[in-house]
């Protein structure tokens, strides 16, 4: 009987836990709705620029926290607790949207005691876009990233007011081309909220890459990553592209698309984000690599894919290598050196 007794108050314990935890989202919820920003009726439109392939342009949406796709996801009761508020990460999505490696991501935090934020750029600018190759592989990168900064960077300044999170320990991670939008971030943080940023498979076409970083920046490649690629060789950190193909964000910091965009020497060659993370780390910038064997693009996307992708359509269709995917082990480590990172900021 008395087992019995104690099992019964256990579990209304846990009961009581889990209803605070919703509660504790609720209040959040209410909150939230009282900061919405929906996007204007003149929100972003497509520009075709050869059959099956497009630009964005027009103004972009701010970041909304009250739109469907926004995720406020808080470690479950069993997790790791690691501290009274949990840290907080930011996921800044890839080309094709929030995907399966982001919903990855967003468990294997929670488990081990980082909240996490996710949400839809996209939807926010109003694009119909599930179930289409439109982001995937019918948009420049420079349309893709513009979007995805603009939401990220509001998500951050909304994520420094929110309650239920440490906001002195909020990290930033970006796959593809929300990599891009990571390391941009770097440069544009506080570093008295943000403790690092997580730029993984970020390609060097897109808004450019800063010359100055606030916070530290670890730069995350597979090393069978070919996203992209024009040969199976044609790795993603060592991969330069036309300058024609940048168009600088006008929220980011000043960069390399200052000097290499479609506006600026766009005859000329961009660099790699190699080269480019090897001369901020030799000026002293707080740039480290990490690199994975038996990985491709996306280390949390799943096994690896060595599929193909085709940009456009019609004549002028390109034909691109797109391995994704990492072994077990290659996923595990990349999640173990992330933890390991967001523990090493407390004492």
């Amino acid at each position: 009987m008395q087992m019995g007794h104690l099992m019964n108050r256990s579990f209304q314990s846990c009961l009581g836990a889990m209803v605070l935890a919703q509660g504790l989202w609720t209040a959040d919820a209410a909150w939230a709705q009282r900061d919405c920003r929906p996007a204007p009726a003149d929100v972003a439109r497509l520009v075709e620029l050869r059959p099956g392939f497009h630009r964005v342009a027009g103004p972009l949406a701010e970041f909304d926290p009250c739109h469907r796709s926004v995720r406020l996801s808080m470690p479950g009761f069993f997790a790791d607790k690691l501290a009274d508020k949990p840290p907080l990460m930011i996921i800044a999505h890839g080309g094709n949207g929030p995907g399966s490696a982001e919903q990855e991501m967003v468990r294997r935090m929670n488990a081990r005691g980082v909240a996490t934020l996710l949400y839809d750029a996209y939807e926010m600018n109003r694009f119909e876009y599930r179930g289409t190759a439109l982001f995937l592989t019918g948009a420049t990168n420079e349309s893709r990233q513009r979007m995805i900064f603009k939401a990220t960077l509001g998500a951050y300044h909304w994520a420094r007011q929110n309650h239920q999170i440490d906001t002195t320990r909020i990290f930033i991670h970006g796959l593809s081309n929300g990599g891009s939008v990571a390391l941009n971030m770097a440069a544009v943080v506080d570093p008295q909220h943000v403790r690092a940023v997580f730029a993984e498979g970020a390609p060097s076409a897109g808004i450019g890459m800063p010359d100055q970083i606030r916070v530290p920046l670890k730069l995350v490649f597979g090393k069978i990553d070919n996203y992209g690629g024009r040969t199976e060789d044609d790795w993603m950190h060592t991969r330069t592209d036309p300058c024609l193909v940048n168009r600088a964000s006008e929220l980011a910091a000043p960069g390399t698309a200052q000097r290499c965009s479609i506006n600026a020497n766009p005859s000329d060659t961009s660099m790699s984000p190699q080269a480019w993370g090897e001369q901020l780390r030799s000026q002293g910038q707080p740039l480290e690599f990490w690199f994975y064997d038996d990985a491709a693009h996306g280390l949390l996307a799943g096994p690896i894919d060595r599929g193909v992708r085709v940009y456009g359509s019609g004549p002028s269709a390109q034909r691109r290598y797109g391995w994704i995917g990492a072994s077990p082990d290659a996923a595990n480590r990349f999640t173990a050196d992330l933890i390991k990172t967001v523990r090493a900021t407390y004492p």
